[in-house]
């Protein structure tokens, strides 16, 4: 999996604590959901868009 958090990803490089916070992963939540809603918009335009195309 892709990551843009340099060192082990937990975000808390020097920290005691390696366990993300609960902000955290409200945050990763809602990034990983407007990302599927993204790509599904995205499929289904394609889709749209061949489907015009069979019917032209």
């Amino acid at each position: 999996m892709l990551t843009i958090v340099p060192g082990n990803g937990s975000g808390h490089e020097g920290g005691k604590d390696h366990a993300p916070s609960l902000i955290d992963e409200i945050v990763r939540e809602g990034a990983r959901r407007m990302l599927a809603e993204a790509l599904q918009a995205g499929v289904d335009a394609k889709l749209a868009e061949r489907a015009r195309q069979d019917v032209a």
